[in-house]
């Protein structure tokens, strides 16, 4: 369903710049942006997918990913068409690289989101698997009705985004994962973006908000992989976002036009999950990996395992109520605690 978007402005040759993004493109009238999901009609700019959505379904919170917020969760998780970025390594190309009009989207307004998320029982909702972003009126609907009905608002998302548009669906928003690609170089060649700069400010500002913010960075063979771009990475984020903050170092896959890329040693990832720990970073994580001991959750101060995963299943939950180890009484950074009666697993022991 076409709808008047936001985020824009009219110029006096009848093109309308569109602000929602750093790419701040100016579309001429019967053109469309970047992202190909906003279209200059006759001077006015249109979002083509309000309301449509090319999948929508409950999924456990960890698959986002997300490890401190509601943990054992359900999230109601839809996604749409077209990105911001172009990403050469997408692993959701056949969503994000393609327009509107050639994918088979359902209409699912608003309210519709928040009945299934309650029919699900699920603490939240997620703007997922493509960007958000250029979805925010749409994001910002959801969301206001998803708080009067007491679920939560995620967005998994690139953070490319400006400002302006950041500032006014940012209280709005209660979690997001942020994908910190890598540096200015990384998002020149592989993303087709400017620089890193929109995303690293993206990700302070959420944080100013008090949103939930985990980090995500895909870890790919020749591109991101070196210890000078860990190091950074690692730095910025103690630095700007804190050490408490969930950082997920993800394993990559050949995809969409990097197919002749191979998948990250394990070597790799087990490097940099090493080093951001001795950084001092409290929680880091190793994603793709299932099995693996990087995808537990430990004690910064005593090492203690307090959550055991396997994939995105929660195997054991140890954290106090007050969200304390119950070895050394450590706070430990969680938003929402655990519970029975919303967990989504029904495999569970105690310890």
């Amino acid at each position: 369903m076409p709808k008047k978007a936001n985020f824009w402005v009219k110029k006096t040759d009848n093109s309308a710049r569109c602000f929602l993004c750093p790419r701040v493109c100016t579309i001429a009238s019967g053109q469309k942006g970047w992202c190909g999901v906003r279209e200059n009609r006759d001077g006015v700019l249109i979002t083509l997918t309000y309301g449509k959505v090319s999948s929508a379904g409950p999924d456990p919170i960890e698959k986002k990913p997300l490890y401190h917020f509601y943990p054992g969760s359900c999230i109601y998780s839809i996604g749409g068409v077209g990105c911001n970025l172009g990403c050469l390594h997408c692993q959701n190309w056949s969503i994000s690289r393609v327009m509107p009009e050639d994918y088979p989207l359902r209409d699912m307004a608003p309210e519709k989101i928040v009945e299934f998320a309650k029919k699900f029982d699920c603490v939240s909702w997620a703007a997922t698997y493509n960007e958000p972003i250029i979805w925010a009126e749409y994001v910002r609907d959801i969301g206001q009705l998803a708080a009067k009905n007491n679920i939560k608002t995620v967005l998994v998302t690139n953070g490319y985004i400006t400002p302006k548009a950041l500032r006014e669906i940012a209280p709005l928003i209660d979690a997001a994962n942020i994908d910190i690609k890598g540096g200015d170089e990384f998002y020149q060649e592989v993303c087709l973006a400017s620089s890193a700069k929109p995303v690293l400010k993206a990700a302070k500002t959420m944080k100013s908000y008090g949103i939930h913010v985990e980090v995500t960075n895909l870890v790919i063979p020749g591109k991101n992989d070196s210890e000078d771009q860990f190091e950074e990475l690692i730095d910025w984020i103690i630095a700007n976002l804190g050490s408490a903050t969930p950082t997920h170092f993800s394993r990559f896959s050949p995809h969409y036009e990097m197919r002749n890329v191979p998948p990250t040693p394990i070597e790799t990832l087990e490097k940099v999950y090493r080093l951001a720990k001795e950084k001092g970073l409290h929680y880091v994580y190793l994603g793709n990996v299932p099995g693996h001991h990087g995808n537990h959750t430990y004690c910064p101060n005593c090492g203690s395992r307090l959550i055991a995963r396997y994939g995105f299943d929660i195997r054991e939950y140890k954290i106090t109520l007050k969200n304390k180890c119950p070895d050394c009484g450590t706070p430990i950074l969680l938003r929402g605690n655990f519970s029975k009666k919303t967990a989504r697993s029904r495999f569970f022991w105690w310890s």
